[in-house]
């Protein structure tokens, strides 16, 4: 993952991710790093938005409108409401792929990296 993410930042790849994707992954670091992980996360993101590296995509009412209607349309799939801001947020942003861990953004039409 972070060759990957290193490749990106030298290619001069700007990544796009929604304030719900981060707040979920502040969590994580916070539960199973400490205090420490989530700042330094924390410190990560503030630079790479500052260098114009990453773009957040703050959450309102029509984004949520528009998960909403994205879980609806993959009722099949165990989606989590995160993920359906993630596929609207990258729909918007014109992504050429995801950067993710998990399948699900290849089943709502998305090409997955790593």
């Amino acid at each position: 993952m972070r060759r990957h993410y290193e490749r990106l930042r030298a290619a001069g790849d700007t990544l796009l991710t929604s304030n719900l994707v981060l707040a979920e992954t502040a969590t994580r670091l916070r539960y199973d790093g400490g205090l420490t992980a989530a700042l330094m996360f924390r410190s990560l993101v503030e630079d790479a938005v500052g260098r114009s590296r990453l773009a957040v995509r703050y959450s309102d009412a029509e984004l949520d409108a528009q998960a909403w209607d994205v879980m609806e349309q993959y009722s099949d799939r165990a989606l989590s409401f995160v993920d359906c801001v993630g596929a609207v947020t990258a729909r918007e942003g014109r992504a050429a792929a995801v950067f993710g861990l998990d399948s699900d953004f290849s089943v709502l039409g998305f090409a997955l990296e790593p």
